[in-house]
């Protein structure tokens, strides 16, 4: 391994352990060495973005992008750097641009409907999410003697609702009722909790819950099968209760009021 590489996974691993300014400081190290280094300019650049340093964060992240125009980790880190100035319109056209040449990336799907939600595209949102929920249920148990695949960072913004655009609840429940008139319940109930992870109260007060309890009684279906659904057998009443029917408290599971 050569002194650069060796460098490199320094400052990578610093990066992931949220040490930016060592991180920085070993990607420029990195650089001293090899200036035509495409991906320590670009982590370089997420480092400094989180540094507040926002000019010499795009004066890196583009850099790299003259480097590796067709990098699509390049072109993810700077629509992150977008979304932590708050430049959601940016964000989404960088975002776009990492998934056409990462189609099969998860978490920058989910990026980019996190982008587009911002920006006021509700429908864009929605197929972007949808393609995430697609990519996270077709990712198996990797193979114990394959090669790890290393993409990009998600700069520690995929624990559940860190950091999140607060319309993106919106965009999760939307795509989880259109899933769910189309009959693919397991995918809406999963869309449904994700939603539910960013913005608990508004998923609560959402159709979602009051059509699955419909759905699941015509269909004779046992919502406590549905993933997630291990928490429903001490679940309150439906919330589809006769009207004189006082409503029991919610209680905090997202699908707390089914069964």
């Amino acid at each position: 391994m050569s002194p650069v590489t060796r460098e490199f996974d320094v400052g990578l691993e610093l990066f992931s352990r949220k040490e930016y300014s060592r991180a920085a400081k070993a990607l420029e190290e990195v650089l001293l060495g090899d200036p035509h280094h495409a991906r320590a300019w670009s982590y370089l650049g997420i480092a400094l973005a989180h540094l507040g340093r926002a000019p010499d964060a795009e004066e890196a992240l583009h850099r790299a992008l003259e480097l590796a125009p067709c990098n699509g980790e390049c072109w993810f880190h700077l629509g992150i750097a977008a979304t932590l100035r708050g430049d959601w319109h940016e964000a989404a056209d960088s975002f776009r641009h990492a998934t056409a040449l990462m189609p099969n990336d998860m978490s920058t799907w989910h990026r980019l409907g996190v982008a587009l939600a911002e920006a006021g595209d509700v429908e864009g949102s929605t197929a972007a999410f949808e393609r995430a929920l697609i990519l996270s249920r077709e990712t198996g148990a990797p193979d114990p003697g394959a090669r790890p695949h290393r993409g990009p960072v998600d700069d520690h913004l995929s624990e559940p609702g860190e950091r999140e655009g607060p319309k993106e609840a919106e965009s999760w429940i939307s795509l989880a009722l259109s899933l769910l008139t189309l009959g693919e319940v397991e995918e809406a109930v999963a869309a449904y909790e994700r939603g539910y992870s960013v913005d608990p109260e508004r998923a609560r007060h959402s159709m979602f819950r009051p059509m699955l309890k419909l759905l699941t009684a015509t269909s004779g279906d046992n919502p406590e099968d549905l993933p997630g659904g291990r928490a429903l057998a001490d679940a309150p009443a439906s919330p589809l209760r006769p009207p004189n029917r006082p409503a029991p408290p919610d209680t905090d599971g997202p699908l707390s009021g089914i069964g």
